[in-house]
């Protein structure tokens, strides 16, 4: 734990510093969609699912092309399940998991256009599951699934945006990102897992410099 708080503290201490240097400065409220696909070594069928996101994004221009984008996200819930069925008995399987992400991000701008790239880095929030058995004609079982989840993530972000005039101080954001996961979600020692999202996100920014 002081380990994830002297990390975020670090990169908290990196904008703060690179705000100074900036030529302009967005800033405000964000909101995303993801779909989440989870894959497993030797893992049988697909496990899809969809979430949502909240939090807010800071966007810095170093000049008229090049800058740096920070989403900060407090509610990332990436969730996904399973369902098969077998001599009419179904097993649905149902997971989830909400993280607090950031993702500094390198950004080249042209004309509103934008495309990003860089880390983000996610601490684990909380983590649930459970499984449905049912049958025709029985009442369906659920049962909770207690699964062990890494306390961190790292991914690498890549996507596009347009950032479209609504005033002279204001601005919406919107986005299509795809996060590539670098480290597994669940302790399955000997096991590799992971999860790849892929985003679509709204900011609303205000031009603050």
């Amino acid at each position: 734990m002081k380990k994830l708080l002297f990390t975020t503290f670090t990169l908290f201490l990196i904008f703060l510093y690179s705000s100074s240097f900036a030529q302009s400065v967005l800033i405000g409220p964000r909101l995303t969609g993801n779909l989440n696909i989870y894959n497993q070594k030797g893992l049988t069928g697909t496990w899809n699912g969809v979430g949502v996101g909240i939090g807010g994004a800071l966007d810095l221009g170093f000049s008229p092309n090049l800058g740096m984008l920070v989403n900060l996200t407090a509610f990332d819930m990436k969730s996904f399940s399973n369902s098969t069925t077998t001599n009419n008995q179904t097993v649905e399987n149902t997971l989830s998991l909400s993280y607090f992400t950031i993702d500094p991000l390198f950004k080249a701008e042209f004309s509103g256009f934008y495309m990003v790239a860089g880390p983000s880095l996610g601490i684990k929030l909380g983590s649930s599951g459970e499984r449905t058995v049912s049958a025709t004609g029985q009442t369906p079982q659920v049962t909770t699934m207690d699964l062990e989840t890494k306390s961190v993530r790292f991914d690498v972000a890549f996507g596009t945006g347009y950032n479209f005039k609504l005033s002279p101080t204001m601005y919406l954001g919107s986005d299509f990102m795809v996060y590539i996961p670098l480290t597994d979600t669940y302790n399955f020692p000997g096991t590799s897992n992971s999860i790849l999202s892929l985003k679509l996100g709204a900011t609303l920014k205000f031009k603050i410099n």
